[in-house]
C-alpha cells in the first residue's frame, strides 16, 4: 500500500500520462499489477491506476504490450 501512495504522489505531480510515458516497461508492468491486486483504493490511487491503465493501452496501440 505504501507503494501506491508513492504512485499517487508521482502521478499527481507528474501531470498524468506524460510522467507515465517515461516509465520503463518493467516499472509500468509492476505498477499495473499492483493496481490490479489492490482493494479499497483512495480517490487519488484510483486516478493513478487509471493513468497507468491508459499508458498501458497507449503502448499497446503502438505495438508495445508491456502490461
Amino acid at each position: 500500500m505504501k507503494y501506491l501512495l508513492l504512485i499517487a504522489v508521482f502521478g499527481l505531480t507528474g501531470c498524468g500520462n506524460t510522467a507515465m510515458s517515461q516509465l520503463s516497461d518493467k516499472e509500468l508492468r509492476k505498477r499495473h499489477a499492483e493496481c490490479r491486486m489492490s482493494v479499497n483504493l483512495s480517490a487519488a490511487e484510483i486516478q493513478v491506476c487509471n493513468n497507468i491503465q491508459r499508458e498501458c493501452q497507449r503502448r499497446a496501440q503502438q505495438g508495445n504490450f508491456a502490461c
